[in-house]
């Protein structure tokens, strides 16, 4: 038996932001990291909200979110008790409140009635799924969190809050969504309402990617990938992700490499390795022929062939670094780490609904191709 449900309320466009006019007479906490804090972004959005509101901005937040993070969060959390928390930023932001008001709730048993988030970068899909990410700083391990209870009442989507977003940023981001679209599709646990998410993400990143990173003032190019992360955050929400997620976890646990970029780096080596898989070779060559990558005729070891130097062709495109020298992590270090990587990967819930079960030293050999 499989299920699916779509929880979240979604409210997309430039009139979006008028959702924080519903609140009144509530004490608010709003999640940030310090440079949104201090932006005109927040300013604007703060002027939504009613003055018989009390505000508190809880702006601590540091890429990667570690535990020690986390933990200071909840100690605030319990000074201010908020009625309503309100999570801005990218994947780091919301990845925080959320692991913030899962444990706030049940170390003080308090209650929050609404859960807001205003993603601020199109990637992660955070607003919309039931995942969280922690970082062990000192142990170099990253620990997704997934409960029902952590999924925002709503996600307001204002493509305006990413038009300044840098290139760079963009390209890593929207590589994420890519990401989160081709390994739902590939799941053990896909429906053909996944597949639907997914596949029309995947289409609105080959499409529309390029523009955002190299004409980032482009309005339909930045709100067609905003609701394309969507759109793939509620994919692999309900489907899983896989082998790629394990791995890209803990090359940015022990190399701080950008967790899209890590993702972008591995997935066409994913689907090659994956592709031995009949069933999930079959689903590749179907994305690749929708795409238009491949012809309709051409057999599906070549389609997904295709497919993997498309992706790592638009990653090209985008201007992101394809290996972990290029992006300055030493070939020694890399190699060092393997063993650690590869074992932490078996580990992580995100591996669970890889269509194969990889060993270790296979985990390797995927991982070894992305180091120079």
């Amino acid at each position: 038996m499989k299920k699916w449900s779509m929880k979240p309320e979604i409210y997309s466009g430039f009139a979006s932001l008028e959702r924080l006019q519903q609140f009144e007479k509530e004490n608010l906490c709003f999640v940030c990291d310090p440079y949104l804090a201090e932006s005109d972004s927040l300013k604007r959005i703060l002027g939504y909200v009613k003055r018989t509101n009390s505000v508190e901005i809880f702006s601590d937040i540091i890429p990667d979110p570690p535990i020690e993070t986390v933990v200071e969060g909840i100690e605030r959390m319990t000074k201010i008790q908020p009625t309503v928390v309100i999570a801005v930023g990218g994947g780091s932001a919301i990845d925080t409140a959320k692991a913030m008001l899962f444990f706030y709730k049940r170390t003080t048993g308090n209650k929050v009635k609404r859960f807001v988030a205003i993603p601020t970068t199109s990637g992660t899909g955070s607003e919309v799924t039931s995942a969280s990410v922690i970082t062990d700083m000192q142990n170099k391990i990253k620990y997704p969190i997934f409960h029902e209870a952590i999924i925002p009442h709503e996600a307001i989507l204002d493509a305006s809050l990413v038009m300044s977003s840098p290139p760079s940023v963009t390209a890593f981001s929207g590589l994420d969504v890519l990401t989160h679209a081709i390994e739902s599709l590939a799941s053990v646990n896909r429906t053909n309402y996944t597949n639907a998410l997914a596949e029309k993400a995947t289409e609105l990143v080959f499409q529309y990617l390029p523009t955002c990173v190299n004409q980032g003032m482009e309005l339909d190019a930045r709100i067609q990938m905003h609701e394309a992360s969507t759109l793939a955050g509620l994919a692999f929400d309900a489907a899983g992700l896989g082998v790629c997620h394990a791995i890209a976890h803990q090359v940015g646990a022990n190399f701080k490499v950008p967790h899209g970029l890590a993702n972008s780096m591995l997935l066409p080596y994913v689907i090659e390795a994956n592709s031995k898989n009949k069933e999930t070779r079959k689903n590749y060559a179907r994305i690749s022929r929708k795409l238009g990558i491949c012809p309709p005729s051409l057999p599906d070891h070549l389609a997904v062939s295709n497919l993997s130097q498309a992706v790592q062709q638009l990653a090209i495109e985008c201007k992101a670094p394809i290996k972990l020298n290029s992006f300055g992590v030493q070939e020694e270090a890399a190699l060092s780490a393997e063993d650690v990587i590869a074992n932490n990967a078996l580990n992580d819930t995100t591996f669970k609904t890889n269509p194969i079960q990889f060993t270790a030293e296979e985990i390797k050999e995927i991982y070894r191709k992305i180091i120079k």
